[in-house]
């Protein structure tokens, strides 16, 4: 049982560092993502708890030191499921309101505080002590009205955001499905694990879900690194191809390309999918020859390709309705008004 222990502890606390490594990348980086990041940061920090926490519980010797270890991971583990579904909620471009992220948790606000005080009410734990034939760290646990309650929740918010996520695959481009992909195996395989624990086909006295969690970690670094997860929500889809008729590019709030649409890619030769991720500055260089030091609002440029181009160009807020930070540019081909208007202005 000893060595069974040991690892069940490394796994546990592998997968507790690697998301606090997961934390502090996209802490350090939150600049860049200043639209997400803010929801995603608290869930994978909760997750980060709940695993180390599980992990030093492993480790305990008698049930006072379980307790506490229980009191900590549960400062963390109530918390997860619903910021899980905020994210994601966020980042399909849903509206989120402070009311209802503050509704959302509030059961899990009283789930901690019930855990830290279990002994003197026994609402969440009818029964938590040290597991008879199994000895510490192992527990044995009879649940009360509350862990079912919480449980309930925590099951829910799982669902509900595979459920979402699946839902949004169809309708999505190319680009964003290994994106929600991700996403989904993220969701899908701890909220398995807890069915799985739920109904006890697990190893007894042991929560085997933190045990997992390393492989959504993964998953989590490779959307960010080889999909841009985060570079841009889906929802910037839906007004690119609004905007078809006129030339569109879509930046993050750094002003980095993240987007365009084919019209651009029509009236600049010299736009194409390898400049995804450049500053906006190097490419309206290369397209414009002058620095790009647009505000909101209108403006006219020209161009020489092929032939002399005048297009108006519009700066805006990519799509303030549904708090995405970022920008798009859009410009409108007006080479056949201008000339136009230069024919039927009268000469002095």
């Amino acid at each position: 049982m000893h060595g069974q222990l040991l690892a069940y502890i490394s796994v546990t606390a592998t997968s507790g560092v690697l998301n606090l490594y997961l934390f502090l990348y996209i802490f350090r980086k939150r600049h860049l993502y200043k639209s997400i990041s803010s929801y995603f940061l608290p869930y994978i920090g909760t997750i980060t708890i709940y695993c180390l926490g599980s992990a030093f519980g492993m480790l305990s010797s008698n049930l006072v030191e379980m307790k506490f270890w229980t009191t900590v991971l549960y400062c963390a583990l109530p918390y997860a499921s619903p910021l899980g579904l905020l994210f994601i909620l966020k980042y399909l471009g849903f509206n989120l309101k402070k009311k209802q992220i503050a509704g959302l948790l509030i059961i899990p606000v009283i789930t901690t505080t019930l855990v830290a005080t279990n002994d003197f009410h026994h609402l969440y734990y009818r029964v938590y002590e040290i597991h008879p034939t199994l000895g510490a760290p192992f527990f044995y646990q009879e649940i009360g009205f509350w862990y079912l309650l919480q449980g309930i929740l925590t099951f829910g918010c799982m669902l509900a955001g595979f459920l979402l996520l699946a839902s949004r695959y169809r309708e999505m481009s190319k680009q964003y499905r290994p994106q929600i992909l991700a996403l989904l195996f993220g969701q899908f395989l701890p909220m398995t694990t807890a069915f799985v624990y739920l109904v006890g086909l697990t190893p007894e006295g042991i929560d085997p879900v933190p045990m997992v969690m390393w492989i959504s970690t993964l998953l989590y670094f490779w959307a960010i690194n080889s999909s841009r997860l985060f570079s841009l929500m889906p929802v910037a889809k839906d007004v690119i191809f609004n905007s078809i008729n006129d030339a569109v590019m879509v930046l993050d709030e750094s002003l980095r390309l993240v987007e365009m649409n084919q019209a651009c890619r029509r009236h600049f030769t010299q736009v194409n999918r390898s400049l995804i991720g450049l500053d906006i500055q190097d490419i309206w260089e290369t397209l414009f020859e002058t620095p790009f030091n647009m505000k909101i609002g209108m403006a006219e440029i020209k161009t020489q390709l092929n032939d002399e181009k005048i297009y108006q160009v519009r700066l805006s807020l990519l799509d303030p309705a549904h708090n995405v930070d970022g920008f798009l540019i859009i410009f409108t081909d007006i080479t056949k008004v201008k000339k136009l208007q230069k024919v039927l202005t009268p000469k002095s």
